[in-house]
């Protein structure tokens, strides 16, 4: 069986019995918000390096529709500090172990992450949607910042 698994670097391909399936169980499509660089935003469960549940941020400048040919632009992933609630911040360095971000120049590797920023929730409803700002560095790519109305992606997604 051909599997994907999202690894901190990137995505990996791999073989394997089952380490993640995703099942669509509905339709989520991401809205824009005006004036951004990354206007697409969806919401959604993930698996963390380890296997363990996460959540992430799907960022992009094309419309997103919950992995159904998207371009994943910016990544923005949380292992930590879970479950995700209401104005909740997290700050992003090099020592950080709540999750991190990433920038895939048109959706493709390589992918660059980030060395610092910040992450706002400013509104977190689990199944259904976040909201918050954004501030990261990359290397290469440089500083990004904006706002964010993330629909939440319904795929069932299995870890371990």
């Amino acid at each position: 069986m051909r599997v994907w698994r999202n690894h901190s670097s990137g995505w990996v391909y791999g073989r394997g019995l089952v380490a993640m399936a995703a099942v669509v169980l509905g339709l989520g499509y991401a809205t824009a918000v005006e004036n951004e660089r990354f206007p697409y935003t969806t919401v959604g469960e993930a698996c963390a390096p380890w296997d363990g549940p996460a959540i992430q941020l799907h960022f992009s400048s094309a419309p997103l529709k919950c992995g159904k040919g998207d371009v994943v632009e910016l990544t923005v992933s949380f292992w930590r500090e879970l479950p995700l609630h209401d104005d909740q911040t997290f700050t992003l360095d090099r020592n950080s172990k709540w999750g991190g971000a990433s920038y895939c120049k048109g959706g493709e590797q390589p992918c660059e992450r980030a060395t610092s920023g910040s992450i706002h929730i400013e509104k977190f409803t689990q199944s259904k949607s976040a909201s918050g700002s954004y501030e990261l560095v990359f290397p290469k790519l440089g500083r990004v910042a904006g706002t964010f109305h993330a629909d939440w992606c319904h795929v069932r997604v299995l870890c371990g």
